[in-house]
């Protein structure tokens, strides 16, 4: 197995503690690494939520999925992040953050973005048409202790994340590695304690330990202890097609398209969560505007 966007699921501490380890540059990249997406700070911001839930996409079964909201003070300021049992996650900011300018975005800090009234969001859909729902606070202002936060007051779970992302001198995600841990029944006071200590040296690692081989070693490396669970593959995924984007060409309307057939020009669609690009040609729109749209100009059938 190749381990490029790898999850590595353990239990530590005599089984007291549920640790989770990422590695999901790749990932990242794939989804923060886009031209509709300039500014560096959105980057890190959607970088940290998509590594969040990437890592709990390892404790979802089934056919559980999850989605996780990020609200900033600022109107409509929001990014998200969903995850799916099958380690497939995807990740995207709300249309106010794309509009605006990077230059004002970058001259802020990440708690600056979020400020006083930012909330988390979290919907986990466990199946038979049902969901929870629960939301909280960010009285940390930086995501990571903000979600572990999160779990401490809506699941009553003591949690801690720790999620280290490095970039290059181009703005690209370089290194990207993040462990969650959560207590389990029963499990001693101090714990949590000792565990956050070890996952302090998250940044320590070398950009090698979190490549090949090498950073199925890190468990070992962090924790005494450990028992190896299982590991599992993260992979950005959308699931958007030119099927579910074609509607979206009614918003051209028929003129519009009539006179993209008329010049022989495609017309191209890019969906907004994954920046993925859907071409349709000449003969599809034509298609389009013969079965579902009335010729411009025309009216309703005569009674």
């Amino acid at each position: 197995m190749t381990t490029a966007n790898l999850l590595i699921r353990t239990l530590a501490h005599n089984g007291q503690a549920r640790i989770l380890f990422v590695q999901n540059a790749d990932l990242l990249n794939t989804v923060c690494d886009r031209p509709a997406i300039r500014s560096r700070l959105l980057r890190h911001a959607l970088g940290l939520t998509v590594s969040a839930a990437s890592l709990l996409s390892g404790t979802l079964k089934d056919r559980q999925r999850l989605s996780l909201k990020v609200k900033a003070s600022r109107p409509g300021c929001a990014w998200f992040a969903d995850v799916d049992a099958s380690g497939n996650v995807r990740g995207y900011p709300g249309e106010a953050l794309l509009d605006m300018p990077p230059e004002e975005l970058d001259s802020l800090s990440l708690p600056q973005l979020i400020g006083d009234r930012g909330f988390i969001q979290l919907v986990k859909d466990v199946g038979m048409y049902r969901s929870v729902t629960g939301i909280t606070d960010m009285p940390h202002r930086n995501i990571v202790d903000d979600l572990a936060h999160y779990f401490g007051q809506s699941e009553q779970t003591p949690t801690h994340f720790a999620i280290h992302i490095d970039f290059d001198g181009s703005g690209r995600i370089r290194t990207a590695v993040g462990v969650m841990a959560q207590l389990l029944p029963g499990a001693p006071d101090g714990l949590m304690d000792r565990i956050r200590e070890a996952a302090r040296r998250l940044p320590d690692l070398a950009p090698s330990d979190a490549d090949g081989d090498a950073f199925r070693q890190v468990p070992f490396r962090l924790f005494r202890d450990i028992e190896w669970l299982d590991e599992r593959r993260v992979q950005a995924y959308c699931g958007c097609s030119k099927a579910m984007l074609r509607p979206m060409l009614y918003a051209l309307g028929p003129g519009e398209l009539t006179a993209a057939c008329e010049r022989n020009r495609h017309v191209e669609i890019v969906c907004r969560i994954c920046g993925q690009s859907h071409v349709f040609t000449p003969d599809e729109i034509k298609e389009l505007l013969a079965r579902d749209m009335p010729a411009p100009g025309s009216g309703p059938p005569a009674p």
